[in-house]
């Protein structure tokens, strides 16, 4: 163990500071804030999590923080421009493609929208929380009082909902092999960067699938109802998208990152959307947003669903757009 601690030191002081800028990913290639500070927020940001008890139960928001990069207040991440006298509001439910742990404040597709609403006097909030399935986003449209009559609420869902299970980051390759190695690496990962970037490297999405995608769908069928019959009763307009993945993605010039999905996770995923998308009970009340990417010339992707600023702005131009088409901007 403490030859293990000797060579990530080592490599944590003399490789790593030198090697950052060299593992920028692609996507990242004119992030002007792209740093070892940025990523580090970023990780210690995605975990945070709180609770707030509601009328309607307790209701899972961000942690507040302040930094640099990142600021939450009241479980809600900052969204940027805001009019000063805002006459309606649209509200972002949604999961990690929504909180947008991936870039700074004022890139996620909230503050892109913002921009584009500005001189309407409209106001974004971004009530995303990642990891969050559509059944916990509707807990919180119930639940904290955000949206008024005659404001606008936005569900980005799919992603979270299409697998039902528990996830596990199974290891492969020698890490897998030789698992003192592994149990080493997993002991410095609190403190050693290069320990986080191997370990990090030698997983692969799995999942305990616990249900079939008949079931997912009927949760997801499920949560759709209630958020109809919540936004009815509040004179709310809603508007419930179905997300975009490169699991489901149209654009095969890009590639698919298979060798980091489990095969039955991604069949699991691909059927939910499926069944979804075409089926009859679903057309007009789920808008189709898996092809939002596809005037892109290079892949937003991160991962097969999380995105850079350049796929925020593609989301947050769909919105706009649809939004226009329906008049609700008017």
């Amino acid at each position: 163990m403490i030859i293990f601690v000797v060579i990530f030191l080592a490599v944590d002081s003399l490789l790593v500071p030198r090697l950052f800028d060299a593992r920028r990913p692609a996507a990242y290639s004119q992030s002007v804030y792209w740093s070892e500070a940025f990523v580090k927020e970023s990780s210690l940001v995605a975990d945070l999590r709180s609770v707030r008890r509601t009328s309607m139960g307790e209701v899972s928001i961000a942690a507040d923080y302040e930094s640099r990069y990142f600021n939450i207040k009241d479980g809600l991440r900052r969204t940027l421009p805001s009019p000063v006298n805002p006459t309606r509001r649209i509200i972002a439910y949604g999961g990690s493609t929504t909180f947008c742990v991936e870039v700074p404040d004022e890139l996620t597709w909230p503050s892109q929208l913002a921009r584009r609403v500005l001189a309407k006097e409209v106001a974004v909030i971004n009530a995303g929380l990642s990891g969050a399935k559509f059944a916990d986003r509707v807990n919180a449209f119930k639940g904290l009082g955000l949206a008024k009559p005659g404001d606008i609420a936005i569900f980005f869902v799919g992603v979270n909902d299409a697998v039902l299970g528990e996830q596990e980051n199974q290891v492969v390759g020698p890490l897998a092999r030789w698992p003192k190695i592994r149990r080493a690496l997993e002991a410095t990962m609190d403190w050693s960067n290069s320990g986080r970037i191997a370990l990090k490297r030698s997983q692969q999405l799995s999942f305990n699938i616990t249900a079939d995608s008949s079931e997912a769908v009927h949760q997801f069928r499920q949560s759709l109802l209630e958020a109809e019959r919540f936004a009815v009763a509040n004179k709310v307009r809603l508007l419930v998208v179905l997300q975009p993945s490169q699991l489901t993605e149209t654009k095969p010039v890009w590639g698919s990152p298979n060798d980091l999905v489990e095969k039955r996770y991604k069949d699991s995923f691909v059927e939910f959307y499926s069944q979804i998308l075409t089926s009859i009970e679903f057309k007009g009340r789920v808008i189709d947003g898996t092809q939002m990417f596809n005037s892109l010339v290079e892949s937003p992707y991160l991962d097969f669903v999380h995105v850079q600023e350049d796929g925020n702005e593609a989301i947050a131009k769909f919105f706009y757009a649809e939004l226009e088409r329906r008049g609700w901007l008017d």
